[in-house]
């Protein structure tokens, strides 16, 4: 079995601008830069055999390169208790139009992904645990004008997770890299 998801990668720049956010948030476990990506599908875990058949329907999508930029902080809560912390995307219709063509081309391989949550763009920057809300708002209000210049996106990619083998933490591997066309 392989734990799968569909993302795009980030330029450098972004990663750091983005580390640069980390801090001064109590119970922030905060993402390491190897590990930022903007998600497109979250697929979990498949036989091997399906990686071979998501790489194949992801490969027929043809889509133009665009311009993203990241724009704004926020979280993720269950009830009142926030569990993950955000860099939002500055809105773009591009985006969706991609993790649309990327969810129909999963449904190709006949796979039955779980469709839990709605398509939220962002980069997560880090997990929450015993942060108050309060906590939250105050890093939200420091860096509310957080805003990246826009970046190329010029294609995404089929990402592997794994644990690692002393148990602390996981990691991400590129299993494929997929372009989009540019004009």
């Amino acid at each position: 079995m392989i734990r799968l998801f569909v993302g795009i990668e980030l330029p450098q720049p972004v990663k750091e601008q983005l580390h640069a956010l980390r801090g001064g948030l109590i119970g922030a476990k905060w993402r390491p830069m190897e590990k930022m990506h903007l998600t497109l599908r979250f697929i979990g875990e498949v036989e091997e055999h399906s990686a071979d058949d998501i790489v194949r329907e992801l490969k027929y999508i043809r889509f133009p390169a665009f311009h993203l930029g990241l724009k704004g902080i926020g979280y993720f809560a269950h009830g009142t208790a926030p569990h993950h912390l955000w860099a939002g995307v500055d809105s773009d219709k591009a985006l969706s139009e991609l993790q649309e063509k990327v969810a129909r081309a999963l449904e190709q391989t006949g796979l039955h992904i779980a469709d839990r949550f709605k398509f939220t763009p962002h980069v997560t920057l880090a997990r929450l645990n015993g942060t108050t809300m309060d906590d939250v708002y105050t890093f939200i209000a420091q860096n509310n004008l957080f805003k990246t210049e826009p970046f190329l996106v010029d294609g995404f990619a089929l990402f592997s997770s794994h644990v690692r083998e002393n148990g602390e933490g996981k990691f991400h591997l590129v299993e494929e890299r997929f372009p989009l066309s540019l004009v």
